[in-house]
């Protein structure tokens, strides 16, 4: 899954981009990075973290990753290999006591089947971009706690199959999709 998604040219141009937009960063007085975890996304056995730099005393660019491997019993399964690179503006200065909002890329490698009742399993890529809404607040010198809500636009390309583990595809399909696609609640390191 990991070779099929770092093949695609989207995502060769989305880590590009971030690349130079963070090498780019030059902010001369008290540089600020951070690392994060979203502790929703841990409950959910899904593997996480966010790296993060200050661009301006209001702007922030972000590249989280997320990584899920894992198939539960019943052969239920949620894998996913999924970019979100992105920035944040800040209403108060960057890391503080602040509401932000976000806006955000994403680019993401998924098989998922036998969640919430369903009888299928989709095979795919997205593409998209979504806006989030959050609030940071300190909690010791060098840690905050965040949360944050999202909604984005993915336009999908998949493959459908009939039942969770076995059987020919059945269809394959494309399609935009509406969607949350951020709900974390997130403990930070400034650094």
């Amino acid at each position: 899954m990991i070779k099929r998604l770092l093949n695609t040219r989207s995502l060769k141009i989305v880590l590009f981009g971030t690349i130079l937009l963070l090498g780019t960063i030059n902010k001369a007085s008290a540089q600020f990075y951070s690392v994060k975890t979203d502790m929703l996304g841990l409950a959910t056995t899904t593997l996480n973290v966010e790296g993060s730099a200050v661009v301006s005393n209001q702007w922030t660019l972000h590249l989280h990753v997320q990584y899920n491997p894992w198939t539960f019993p019943d052969n239920k399964k949620m894998k996913n290999l999924t970019f979100l690179p992105g920035a944040r503006y800040w209403f108060n200065e960057t890391y503080s006591y602040s509401y932000f909002i976000g806006f955000n890329a994403i680019v993401s490698r998924y098989n998922v089947g036998g969640l919430f009742g369903s009888d299928y399993r989709y095979d795919g890529m997205g593409y998209g971009g979504g806006v989030s809404f959050g609030f940071s607040k300190p909690i010791r010198r060098q840690w905050n706690l965040e949360f944050e809500l999202g909604i984005g636009g993915v336009y999908s390309n998949y493959d459908k199959y009939p039942c969770i583990k076995c059987g020919e595809k059945i269809d394959e399909g494309s399609g935009f999709f509406l969607s949350p696609n951020k709900a974390a609640i997130s403990l930070v390191y400034l650094f």
